[in-house]
């Protein structure tokens, strides 16, 4: 049987891209059962983290899940200082769920990780991809703006986020992107800082 996992993250555009970018080679014992995020555009904050862990943890009690992965976009900020609050607070908080709960982090936004697979992105945006290191999708500054400029006219949504994370090979992503590595190692096996 395969382990459960639900990933906590920060808005839409993750909940309806994440199930497809794990679609990882590395994760064929793995299910991502959902990606639950905060209502009504909250902040991704430790104390809106429990209560989703908690509301996933007891209306699945007949077959709870294995393991939480909560995704924070770091947003070229230091990592570890953007993951301390959470990890410094919610062990102690959630002692009474027997799940793993596994911190890890984007160092952009989730659409950095979207140009990792330079050739995929180019051909479903029918157009170059301008003058952005595809080779570093970590390092790139303001992909999210990037991405609204190479749509030339068409509305960046959610639902144009999960098209395109449908059309994108997660394997050709972790190649380039340090952070997805990190997070498909967070889903996989719990250990996403064995970088």
């Amino acid at each position: 049987m395969a382990k459960r996992v639900v990933v906590i993250a920060s808005g839409e555009t993750e909940r309806r891209a994440l199930p497809h970018l794990a679609k990882h080679p590395e994760l064929t014992d793995i299910e991502v059962t959902e990606v639950r995020i905060p209502p009504r555009n909250r902040a991704l904050k430790p104390e809106v983290v429990e209560n989703l862990i908690r509301a996933a943890w007891f209306s699945n009690l007949h077959q709870p899940p294995d393991k939480f992965v909560v995704l924070v976009d770091a947003d070229r900020h230091e990592p570890t200082e953007v993951l301390a609050p959470f990890e410094e607070v919610l062990p102690r908080k959630l002692d009474d769920i027997s799940a793993q709960v596994i911190f890890t982090y984007a160092q952009q936004h989730l659409e950095a990780w979207y140009f990792g697979d330079a050739e995929r992105l180019k051909e479903h945006l029918s157009r170059p991809l301008g003058a952005v290191d595809t080779s570093s999708p970590d390092e790139i500054d303001n992909p999210k703006l990037h991405l609204k400029h190479l749509l030339a006219g068409r509305v960046y949504t959610s639902r144009v986020s999960e098209e395109i994370a449908r059309r994108l090979d997660s394997e050709s992503i972790s190649q380039r992107s340090p952070s997805f590595r990190r997070f498909v190692k967070a889903v996989f096996n719990g250990d996403a800082r064995c970088m």
